[in-house]
């Protein structure tokens, strides 16, 4: 039988060489057990890949298995060692129900952006950042190089064709007082670029060898724009005040690790990552989108409030038998004592026309659409267009001009309606 670590594909030979150097050999034994297991219980191969390149994944971004190794795996072989020798499904929701308890909202939006206020370019955060950019088929800054060809150890002697790069320069920094090396050193500012790139940027400061290099290598505003959104980088980031600059530059690594944890299958029930970078030409579009979905999600509440303490129960009888059992999972995830309305808040954006229409409720629906004609089924083809375009833009994936167009007139359609000017 092979080894898991040959298995997951999706991680890539050099996502699993970044990985290695943790020097964790506790979390890649323990994912090896469990993927012998896993083929026991009868996972399909492709499943059962992608859940441990998800558990490797997930295990050496906490450190899972970095203090009391062995009994932190006792702990999780126990999850499903109780199981029915035959319940492959079991195994798999045993395992990312693990990860789940660990990785949170508050993990992903608190602690793993604290974590990466590191200069320690081992540090699990820093790795899995640069992991992470491996599975999302990131290229290297200013180049068409795609980093997994590039982090590929060169042959002896060779120079390596990824090198780190101050994004802001040390000598720059330095010029301007800043001089600590746990600021100046520290991951935000760093990014891969092919070492030619590296080598023609010098000491100068982003906002004088940015524009330089992008005219030199004909990089476009969609280009530059997909590089800074793989990269995590601010708009117009060149010209930010340091420190700024490294404030938003963590938060949007933590969402490119997020992004990658559910490109491996992680948090398969949850709504998109919203996030805080845009493609070129999509942020008016994302902020649009956004716009109507707090419109049409304020409109659910409004419709079904006057339920009282059922309208929790006939939102989710509204929901297709088939998607109540993901938003049952959803809802799991829950704060303690929300209110029951919460409930509009783990809905997906595609779910919201069925339920504003369904039998109980129809006709003060239709009351806020004043002007309409046929607002359900107008609603529903605006939405249409809508999801799929939000969902690919929360996915950090390129969308062409007339989808984000179609998206924005179909937006403001709904927004029109809702003023009752239609």
């Amino acid at each position: 039988m092979s080894s898991p670590v040959v298995d997951l594909h999706a991680l890539g030979r050099p996502g699993r060489l970044l990985w290695g150097r943790v020097g964790s050999k506790n979390a890649i034994v323990n994912a090896y057990a469990f993927y012998i297991r896993g083929r026991k219980v009868g996972v399909p191969k492709n499943k059962l890949d992608e859940l441990i390149a998800r558990w490797v994944f997930g295990t050496l971004l906490t450190a899972r298995y970095s203090g009391s190794s062995e009994t932190m795996f006792e702990q999780d072989l126990a999850r499903v060692a109780r199981l029915d020798a035959a319940d492959s499904d079991g195994f798999v929701r045993g395992l990312d129900d693990a990860l789940s308890e660990t990785l949170t909202n508050d993990y992903w939006g608190q602690t793993l952006v604290s974590a990466l206020e590191t200069q320690k370019g081992r540090a699990p955060a820093a790795l899995a950042f640069r992991a992470a950019q491996v599975v999302l088929g990131t290229r290297a800054l200013f180049s068409a190089q795609y980093l997994r060809n590039l982090f590929t150890p060169p042959a002896q002697g060779l120079r390596a064709a990824s090198e780190v790069h101050h994004l802001f320069p040390e000598a720059w920094l330095h010029a301007r007082g800043i001089r600590d090396r746990r600021r100046v050193n520290q991951i935000a500012n760093l990014a891969d670029v092919g070492w030619h790139e590296n080598t023609v940027i010098g000491a100068r400061g982003p906002a004088d060898y940015v524009p330089r290099l992008r005219e030199k290598l004909n990089i476009d505003n969609d280009r530059w724009g997909r590089l800074c959104a793989e990269h995590a980088l601010p708009m117009r980031w060149e010209s930010m005040e340091y420190e700024e600059f490294l404030r938003e530059r963590r938060r949007r690594m933590a969402d490119i690790i997020r992004v990658a944890f559910r490109q491996l299958g992680g948090e398969s029930d949850a709504p998109p990552v919203m996030p805080p970078w845009f493609l070129p030409g999509a942020e008016a579009v994302w902020q649009r989108i956004a716009e109507t979905e707090r419109a049409l999600r304020g409109v659910v509440r409004e419709v079904y409030a006057r339920f009282g303490d059922s309208a929790a129960s006939r939102i989710e009888a509204a929901v297709p038998e088939g998607e109540r059992q993901t938003l049952a999972r959803n809802l799991a995830r829950r704060p303690a004592g929300a209110d029951p309305l919460s409930i509009v808040d783990y809905l997906y954006l595609g779910q919201l026309p069925n339920i504003l229409f369904a039998p109980d409720v129809q006709q003060e629906a239709r009351a806020r659409f004043t002007g309409a004609q046929d607002p359900k089924q107008r609603l529903m083809a605006a939405v249409s267009q809508i999801a799929p375009v939000r969902n690919e833009i929360a996915h950090v994936r390129e969308i062409d001009q007339d989808r984000l167009l179609r998206a924005s007139v179909a937006c403001a359609d709904v927004l029109e309606m809702l003023k009752g000017k239609a």
